[in-house]
């Protein structure tokens, strides 16, 4: 029975030590597996490479990125550095590799901020992120003008609130082959004055605004250009009024092909309305409202291409009269320089017709404030030499009057400097029976 015993014993004891044993493998090994586990911690997210600025506008910046390996998606954020520096507004998340962003200001310094992240087991982990700092590109130049065109070309451009400076180039003619000539720092110095010209040259003029950053990186406008011609300068010009009109003279400026004349209610207004052009050196308005309006007289030049001289801008208030005298609303006027006569019947013109008046500088049409003082129709008009039946005839100043003449075939234009009448005023058949038909003795008729 002891012996048994002993047996029993030892083989208990070595079945406790075989279960104690797994239960030290089974533990080690549960162990082993969960540091396995907790060796894995959180994945690792790469940073991004290749950030760059894609675009060129002033109002949008668009930056792209190389892909990351394993990357769920990317996060943006972009920082108006001038307005609030270390401030970063968030632009959402995207699975591409690039992203545009919209509504900027122009010619601003931008910090964008970019950083790859993964999604795991519903947990977000982001990568490091990365910098760019960038610029919108700054406007346009604005409002580029000429301001002198005599031995030295001026020209002007509207200040841009956001740049560092400006850059001025120059091309002959207007080849486009365009070379610095100069370069402005500070925003508001918007003009450059060019000596190195010679009159009668045309030079194209290109300006170009550039915002600069603490690293020296340079972010410019697109190019504004405008063509100017060395001796095109503004002509100092004569200016009257009389009768609604205004009149107005100057020298022929050497390089001028034609002028252009304008006007407006507003001195400093952007754009004046065009009142007309002439080869000549003096010009007559159409009838205009009786306040004061402002002038210029720009010299073109129209060859190859046209280019635009320099003006000077002179005030006038139109007048209702002439000689100091009102006309009222019915009335006939006529232009010597202009070769034109009208009719104004209530305020309204009826007649507009082109004329012959005596031949300059020996039969001159008298000029001044009449009135018709005699009617007649189916007439003889006779002077030394001559007797010509007319149809209509209106006379306003001693034996000169208003009359056809089916002698001519043409009326208006540099007749009257060769071929004129002898004083009287001949007038389109049409016209004149117009004129005719709608005056009276006592009508005013105004020559000047």
């Amino acid at each position: 029975m002891k012996k048994t015993s002993k047996r029993f014993l030892a083989a208990l004891l070595a079945v406790l030590t075989v279960f104690s044993m797994l239960t030290v493998v089974t533990a080690f090994a549960a162990e082993t597996a969960e540091s396995a586990v907790a060796d894995q911690g959180d994945p690792v997210v790469g940073n991004i490479t290749g950030l760059k600025k894609t675009t060129t506008e002033s109002d949008r910046i668009r930056v792209e990125w190389n892909p990351v390996d394993g990357a769920s998606g990317y996060a943006v954020a972009i920082c108006d550095a001038d307005k609030a520096p270390g401030t970063y507004a968030d632009m959402g998340d995207t699975t591409n590799t690039y992203m545009g962003i919209k509504g900027l200001r122009q010619g601003i310094m931008h910090i964008i901020r970019v950083n790859a992240f993964v999604m795991k087991d519903g947990n977000r982990y982001d990568g490091e992120p990365v910098f760019l700092t960038t610029a919108t590109q700054p406007n346009k130049i604005s409002g580029l003008v000429r301001t002198q065109s005599s031995d030295t070309v001026t020209v002007k451009w509207n200040v841009n609130a956001n740049v560092t400076g400006y850059k001025v180039f120059r091309a002959d003619g207007t080849s486009g082959n365009f070379a610095l000539v100069k370069e402005i720092i500070g925003k508001t110095n918007n003009s450059y004055s060019d000596k190195n010209v010679k009159l009668g040259k045309i030079y194209t003029y290109k300006v170009v605004g550039f915002r600069q950053l603490p690293n020296g990186n340079r972010y410019h406008s697109a190019g504004t250009t405008i063509a100017c011609m060395s001796g095109l300068c503004a002509p100092n010009f004569n200016i009257s009024s009389q009768l609604y009109r205004v009149n107005l003279s100057w020298k022929r400026n050497a390089y001028a092909t034609r002028y252009d004349i304008y006007y407006s209610a507003d001195k400093n207004a952007t754009a004046y309305t065009k009142a007309g052009s002439t080869t000549g050196t003096s010009f007559v308005t159409g009838k205009l409202p009786a306040k004061k309006l402002y002038f210029r007289v720009y010299p073109i030049y129209k060859g190859n291409v046209t280019v635009t001289g320099t003006a000077h801008t002179k005030e006038i208030t139109v007048s209702s009269k002439i000689n100091n005298q009102s006309v009222g609303s019915t009335y006939v006027e006529i232009s010597i320089s202009q070769q034109r006569m009208w009719l104004y019947k209530d305020g309204k013109v009826i007649v507009d017709t082109p004329v012959v008046t005596g031949t300059k500088g020996s039969m001159d049409t008298p000029k001044g404030y009449f009135t018709i003082y005699s009617k007649a129709k189916n007439t003889t008009l006779y002077g030394p030499g001559y007797a010509s039946p007319v149809d209509y005839w209106m006379a306003f100043s001693g034996g000169c009057g208003i009359h056809d003449a089916s002698w001519r075939s043409s009326f208006g234009g540099s007749i009257y400097t060769y071929n004129g009448s002898h004083g009287c005023v001949n007038t389109p058949y049409n016209a004149v029976r117009t004129i005719y038909n709608n005056t009276s003795v006592g009508t005013p008729v105004i020559v000047y």
